[in-house]
Order: C-alpha cells, then structure tokens, then sequence
C-alpha cells in the first residue's frame, strides 16, 4: 500500500489528531459509500496489473535460474530487479480484494503486506538504479569496466546486499505504523502515525529517497551514454542499452505523476492554503486513482521489455517455437513448389 493510500469516510476530513498526538492518515481512497464505482475501477486495473506481472516476472525468474544463468553481473542484478517486481506484484493482491470487501485477512497480514509492498517498490527503484550504473561503467568507462575483471562480481554483490539492507530499513516503518481499522464500511489496513513528522518524513523519503535521486541518477547516465555511444558509433550495445533505458522511461512516466501528487499532499499537511481548495478536494480521489495506477503498473515494465524487446528471453517462450518452425517449413515448401515448376517447364 502507497503512502496515503488509506480508507476514509469524507475526503475533507483529513486528519485526525487526538490529545495524545496520534496521527491517523485519511487523505486517500480505497473504498467510499459515496464512490464505489471508483473502487471498482481501481480493483478492476490493480487485476490487469497483476494478471501481466506476476506471470511476466515468473518466466524471468525462471528464465534467468533455469536457462540463462547468473555468469554474468548484468544477470544477477535482472535477477534481483525481478525478485523485487514479483514481491510487489504479489502483495497488490490483497490491496485489490480491498477495494471489493475490505481487509479480511487480519492485522498480522495488514502489517506483514504493508512491508512487503513497499519492500518491493524500494528495491525496485535501488536495483533499476544499480542496473544503470553497471550499464553506464561498461559503455562510458570500457577500459576500467574489463581491468576490474573478476572483481565486477564483488561488487555486484556487495551493491545487492547494500540494496534489500536500505530497502529492508527504509520499508520496516511501514509494518510498523500498519493497522487495522474498524468502519461503518468494514475493516480497513490503514497507517497510522505518532505524528505529523511521521507522517512527512514517509513522504519526503520516498520522494527524494526512492523517486528524486534514482532519476537523477538515471537521467545523467544515459545521457552520458547516449553521447558516449553516438561517438564511438558502438552499435552492438545498442540494443542492451535501448533496453535498460526503455525500463528507465517507463520508471519515469509510472513514478513522475504519483510523486508530483505526493509532494502536493505533503503541502496540504503543512497547511498550504492553495491545497485546501474545493477544486483539489474533489478532484483528489480521481488524480489518486490515475497516479496509483500508473505507479503499480510499473511492475509490468520490466517482463514486457525483456521478453518482447530481447531475442534472449522471447527465444524461451512456448510458442515462439512453432514460428521458428514455420519459416523453415515455409522455406522448403517454397523451394519444393518452385524447382517443381522449373521443372515442368523445361518439359
């Protein structure tokens, strides 16, 4: 579950402070009385997501552990890029039975999930980052990239273990703020926070933790790659590059919106009086449910190019097999049909 993404009764009604200071988050929609239609929707794409992950991300993982191997850094770290896709897209299905019946599966569950969820989400950014740094030494730095030999695999791992230790201690408060919350509408898995500070400190983490600097360090990557490449004329790169740099954009495109709206509700928490208006309170149910969308189908990115944009894994799809097979029957069809012909006709 997404910063904010919480159960309220009346989106006007934001928060909630008690005289002990405890924090209860209700900017956000999962399911209201007066707009369960949206619920549906939200519910409806959430499955679409998971129906083209959690499938996509398994064949990598297969792929990667079965076919292909871990003999090279550029392996291993799809291997853990993928890990992290699939943990995410295996928890957002009980965030989407939410949105039909609400939370039945306890707060153990709500606590244990709300973890999982954002542990996926940060190791997928971390291991996207890494992945483009690999990629940048190899194509900007050649010469160090192969004097370092052996040792790439060291730091590989060492990077790895760097990455889940970060996202497994920036992800532990959301299990620890999770909790379960009885309504009029049923049982939700809400965050609730000691303070204000709490609850801003999540948002600005993820914005500039887990957003603001992986793009940056991201965009000048590739750009400096992309000048790199148009000098040297390196084309058998090209297509490892258009790849990583295809799951770069799709990064952006998924992460840029829901950041923006993050960022504008951390100003409404402060009290900025520009969010309090009419306009932003109505529309913020609808620009959540974009902006979420767009978030979770990021876990989609990563198997569909891959699969559809690498000769590699497409090779070990089941029915790509038979389309090897035709051409050639094709082929010698065509060549049969055609000497056949040559030869009635010297007759």
């Amino acid at each position: 579950m997404m910063y904010g993404e919480t159960f309220h009764t009346d989106f006007n009604s934001s928060y909630d402070y008690d005289i002990n200071y405890t924090y209860v988050d209700y900017p956000l929609i999962t399911l209201e009385e007066e707009n369960f239609s949206l619920a549906m929707i939200n519910a409806i794409c959430y499955s679409l997501i998971i129906c083209i992950s959690l499938p996509g991300n398994s064949f990598l993982l297969w792929v990667v552990l079965k076919k292909v191997g871990l003999s090279s850094s550029a392996d291993c770290l799809l291997l853990h890029l993928t890990l992290s896709n699939f943990i995410f897209s295996f928890t957002l299905v009980p965030w989407t039975v939410t949105h039909i019946w609400g939370w039945i599966f306890g707060k153990l569950a709500c606590r244990l999930f709300s973890w999982c969820i954002f542990l996926g989400l940060y190791s997928y950014m971390m291991f996207l980052t890494v992945m483009t740094v690999q990629r940048y030494v190899a194509v900007v730095y050649p010469v160090f990239a192969s004097s370092v030999g052996s040792r790439s695999r060291l730091y590989m791992h060492v990077s790895s273990a760097a990455a889940w230790l970060i996202s497994v201690g920036f992800s532990l408060p959301e299990m620890i703020f999770s909790d379960t919350m009885d309504s009029s509408n049923g049982v939700f898995c809400i965050h609730i926070y000691s303070s204000m500070f709490m609850e801003l400190f999540g948002y600005f983490t993820q914005i500039i933790l887990f957003f603001l600097l992986p793009f940056l360090v991201i965009a000048f990557c590739y750009t400096r790659m992309g000048f790199t490449i148009h000098r040297s004329r390196i084309r058998s790169r090209n297509h490892a590059v258009c790849i990583t740099q295809s799951i770069a954009v799709g990064f952006f495109i998924c992460w840029a919106p829901y950041n923006i709206f993050l960022f504008l509700l951390s100003l409404k928490s402060l009290g900025v009086p520009t969010f309090r208006q009419a306009v932003w309170e109505n529309a913020g149910g609808n620009i959540y449910s974009i902006t979420h969308i767009l978030a979770y189908s990021h876990c989609c990115l990563n198997p569909l190019v891959h699969i559809f944009g690498g000769k590699k894994f497409r090779s070990f799809l089941p029915w790509t097999r038979g389309f090897r097979r035709l051409p050639q029957r094709f082929s010698t069809q065509t060549f049969s049909n055609q000497s056949s012909f040559s030869g009635q006709f010297h007759l």
